[in-house]
C-alpha cells in the first residue's frame, strides 16, 4: 500500500507529509484566511496598527 506524500513549508523549511494532511493544512490556512472576504464584502481594516499584528504568517519552529 503506497502513501502519497507532499510537501509542507513552514517559512522555508520543507516537511514531508501525507497529501490528506497537507490538503487540511491548506483547508484550515484557507479558512483562517480573512482577505477574501474583506475584499468582498467591501471592508476596510480601521487600523492599521492592527494589521502590523495580524501580518504574521509565519510559523515558529
Amino acid at each position: 500500500m503506497a502513501e502519497a506524500f507532499g510537501w509542507l513549508f513552514v517559512d522555508f523549511i520543507p516537511l514531508l507529509y501525507e497529501k490528506k494532511k497537507v490538503a487540511r493544512q491548506l483547508q484550515v490556512e484557507t479558512w483562517l484566511d480573512l482577505s477574501q472576504l474583506i475584499k468582498e464584502l467591501g471592508v476596510e481594516k480601521l487600523e492599521k496598527n492592527s494589521q502590523s499584528m495580524c501580518s504574521a504568517n509565519g510559523y515558529i519552529v
